[in-house]
């Protein structure tokens, strides 16, 4: 009788391991996906995100919100849309990175819609040196306006994690 109740519970305990995916969490059960209010001006978006982001205003008008976690990076930040444009303001990410000790910094610029309104897609890839060692990174940023506010959102990733991968394509774009 003891041996059989030993079998049993071993059955059981090594099909419950096995239902679960042995212990591999996917992303939706590891993070908890919604969308986060950003709020800027007269402007009110909606950024689908893996957790909450903080928040932090600066006197010129400027907001700016942010997350991550040992697999990725986001971040929002909005200006008065009098300040500069779409354009001047993809093209600042770009100079920034040729300026810095990034290597092998590739980049695309594609427009695009975000809320159905004209943006621009960056699309780059670099390598930054962390303790010695090239690390390749991939960020995607979008910009458009809204209500008198230009939104730049900035995604950032390891392509050799794929999670960071994975999480980055689960929320890239959904923006209410």
């Amino acid at each position: 009788m003891k041996r059989m109740r030993k079998f049993l519970v071993t059955v059981l305990a090594a099909s419950t391991i096995l239902m679960t995916g042995c212990g591999n969490a996917s992303i939706l059960e590891e993070y908890s996906f919604g969308y986060t209010q950003l709020k800027s001006g007269n402007s009110e978006v909606y950024l689908m995100t893996p957790m909450e982001m903080g928040k932090s205003q600066n006197n010129d008008g400027t907001v700016l919100y942010g997350a991550n976690d040992s697999h990725w990076w986001m971040a929002a930040e909005s200006r008065p849309a009098s300040e500069i444009t779409i354009q001047q303001w993809a093209e600042k990410p770009i100079s920034l990175l040729e300026q810095t000790h990034y290597t092998d910094l590739q980049t695309k610029v594609s427009e695009t819609t975000v809320l159905d309104r004209p943006a621009t897609e960056v699309h780059c890839t670099f390598n930054l040196n962390v303790q010695g060692h090239a690390v390749q990174m991939v960020g995607q940023s979008l910009f458009f306006e809204d209500n008198g506010q230009i939104w730049d959102i900035t995604y950032l990733y390891n392509p050799a994690d794929p999670v960071g991968k994975e999480v980055i394509d689960h929320v890239f774009g959904q923006i209410k």
